[in-house]
C-alpha cells in the first residue's frame, strides 16, 4: 500500500512457493519511535506466490526469527523483546490465515542472567526446534517442551542445520560455531 517496512528480517518459504518474513524496528534509528516508521505495528508478513502481501500478525513487539514446523500448518515466531523474550506459535487455517495464536514458550525469566534473547531458530525433519534465546541454544520438541539447552557464554543470534541435520551451525558474537550432532 506505498508504505516501507520498518526491517524485514527473518524469513522462510513455505513449500507452495509463499514467503513469511518478520518486520521488527531493528533497522530504524529510533526504533518503534523513528519518524520515518511508516507501519504503524511490527508484524509478520505473508507475501503469497502471486506477489500479494498480507499482514498475519501484529501483535508483536519485536518479531525476529520465523520457522515453519513439519506439514506447514503452524509457524514459531521469536520474540525478541528483554520484556517480552517469547517464542509463539501460530496455526494457519485452511485460508492460510491465522487461526490461532499461543505462548509456545516464556524465556523472559532468563533474560538478564544470561545473555541473549530469542531470535534466529530452526526445525529439523523430526520437529525439533533449535532456538537461539538467553544462554545458548535452547531445543524444544513440537509442544515447547525442553529437550536441552546448549550453553554459550555468548549471545546467540542465528542457527541453521547441515542438510543431513547432523551438524548444527551456530552465530555467537563475533563466533561462528559448528556442533557435530549425536546420532
Amino acid at each position: 500500500e506505498g508504505k516501507r517496512f520498518s526491517s524485514p528480517n527473518d524469513a522462510v518459504y513455505r513449500s507452495n512457493g509463499d514467503l513469511y518474513f518478520t518486520d521488527p524496528p531493528y533497522g530504524l534509528g529510533q526504533q518503534n519511535d523513528d519518524p520515518e516508521k511508516e507501519q504503524p505495528h511490527n508484524g509478520v508478513y505473508r507475501v503469497s506466490s502471486d506477489g500479494i502481501v498480507s499482514l498475519l500478525v501484529d501483535s508483536l513487539t519485536r518479531p525476529n526469527g520465523i520457522i515453519f514446523l513439519p506439514g506447514e500448518k503452524k509457524f514459531i515466531v521469536a520474540n525478541s523483546d528483554p520484556e517480552k523474550a517469547i517464542w509463539y506459535e501460530f496455526t494457519l487455517n485452511d485460508k492460510d490465515s491465522v487461526q490461532q495464536g499461543r505462548i509456545f514458550y516464556n524465556a523472559t525469566p532468563n533474560v538478564g542472567a544470561e545473555k541473549g534473547l530469542p531470535d534466529g531458530l530452526k526445525a529439523d525433519s523430526k520437529g525439533n526446534i533449535f532456538a537461539s534465546g538467553p544462554g545458548g541454544i535452547w531445543i524444544f520438541n513440537q509442544t515447547g517442551t525442553i529437550l536441552g539447552k546448549i550453553k554459550i557464554p555468548e549471545a546467540t543470534a542465528n542457527c541453521a542445520l547441515s542438510p543431513d541435520e547432523k551438524t548444527l551451525y551456530i552465530t555467537s558474537d563475533m563466533y561462528l560455531l559448528r556442533l557435530k550432532m549425536r546420532d
